[in-house]
């Protein structure tokens, strides 16, 4: 059995210091060091590789001109595609929150009632991605993490967060009067 060690990784916030943002299993440095000395294409499939652990360091806010792989990450995330597919998906969730759940799906249950009472800021936050300007990593990772996050506000009951909450935290990073960070320098922090 292997062990894995993980370092954290940490990102400058308004102060300058530096906060720790996420701990990263050890390989995925030394394939981020491999990718830099080595970058023949390697980039995308590693970042679609690593794409869960990557798009939890841009949700913290960890600037995605922080390494290849984070950059990598966030052009697919940002592309007009990914985004369509991510709208595609959350609609997939607001119809399912409306049906009859079946027997024996192989989804995960949903927090209907938690779905239903915040399908206005669902619906927000799904305007925000399908704008066709530019928008920020940070706010798609944190869609898409929300989506896939079995511990969160949109499958558990037990969250503290309520997913109405977590949406619109969501949709505030697509707000146009937001900064838009263009040399990784800020957090997007309120």
């Amino acid at each position: 059995m292997t062990t894995h060690h993980a370092s954290p990784i940490a990102a400058p916030d308004r102060s300058g210091e530096q906060q720790e943002l996420v701990d990263l299993p050890e390989g995925i440095l030394t394939i981020e060091r491999f990718v830099r000395r080595n970058d023949r294409g390697l980039r995308r499939p590693f970042a679609a590789l690593f794409g869960p652990v990557l798009d939890r360091r841009l949700a913290a806010g960890a600037p995605p001109e922080s390494g290849r792989l984070l950059a990598a990450r966030a052009e697919r995330l940002v592309s007009v595609r990914a985004r369509r597919k991510l709208v595609r998906e959350w609609e997939g969730v607001l119809e399912r929150a409306h049906t009859t759940p079946r027997a024996r799906s192989p989804r995960a249950p949903l927090c209907r009632d938690r779905v239903i009472a915040a399908v206005g800021d669902a619906r927000g936050m799904l305007r925000a991605l399908s704008s066709p300007l530019p928008v920020p990593a940070r706010g798609v990772a944190m869609a898409s993490r929300l989506l896939g996050d079995g511990t969160g506000p949109l499958y558990n009951g037990n969250c503290p967060v309520s997913l109405s909450a977590a949406l619109r935290s969501v949709t505030a990073q697509f707000e146009p009067g937001r900064p838009f960070p263009v040399d990784g320098a800020g957090s997007n922090e309120p």
